[in-house]
């Protein structure tokens, strides 16, 4: 998707002659957009390539630093794309759409969507990247399956398990009169 956006904008995000940026002559808007989405490109390459050696890094640490890289990265990635969804729908709504092309109007629009969409997959990646960091976390501290009921329908709400009859013996109740 940042590709996407990249293409977009330097395929018909400028003006040709001028090359001044057709988000309202907001030079910045272009370079904002083409910056973080060239960046966010090449980071998830190196991202793809720790999960496909995930299985061979065996040492819990360095498990947890990549996760928490990708935990850090895509929080942060999701939070640039948000300020520039809003700077370049801005820049948007101020430009003059009048005198643009159909095609350059569709593909401007286009990378405002990808910006969109960019927010909502690295929040989700992020999501996941926190859950796998806590299961990282749980394996290295031994609570490794741990699922906590406490609070849940159907969970009792303690730390011990309820009293049970067959807990064997001549056990009396402390309600019992």
């Amino acid at each position: 998707i940042p590709l996407k956006a990249v293409v977009s904008t330097q395929s018909t995000g400028y003006h040709k002659g001028t090359d001044k940026c057709y988000y309202n002559g907001n030079q910045g808007a272009c370079n904002f957009t083409v910056g973080i989405s060239v960046i966010a490109f090449f980071v998830g390459i190196a991202f793809l390539i720790c999960t496909y050696f995930w299985d061979h890094i065996t040492n819990g640490v360095t498990k947890k630093y990549v996760v928490f890289g990708d935990l850090s990265f895509s929080g942060f990635w999701a939070f640039l794309f948000f300020i520039d969804f809003c700077f370049i729908t801005d820049m948007w709504r101020k430009t003059n759409k009048t005198e643009l092309a159909s095609m350059v109007k569709s593909n401007l629009q286009f990378t405002i969507v990808c910006a969109l969409i960019c927010i909502i997959l690295l929040a989700i990646q992020a999501f996941l990247a926190y859950k796998q960091l806590n299961d990282i976390q749980n394996e290295a501290s031994g609570l490794a399956g741990y699922t906590d009921t406490a609070g849940v329908a159907g969970g009792y709400g303690g730390g011990f398990p309820p009293h049970t009859e067959s807990a064997g013996g001549s056990y009396q109740s402390p309600y019992a009169s």
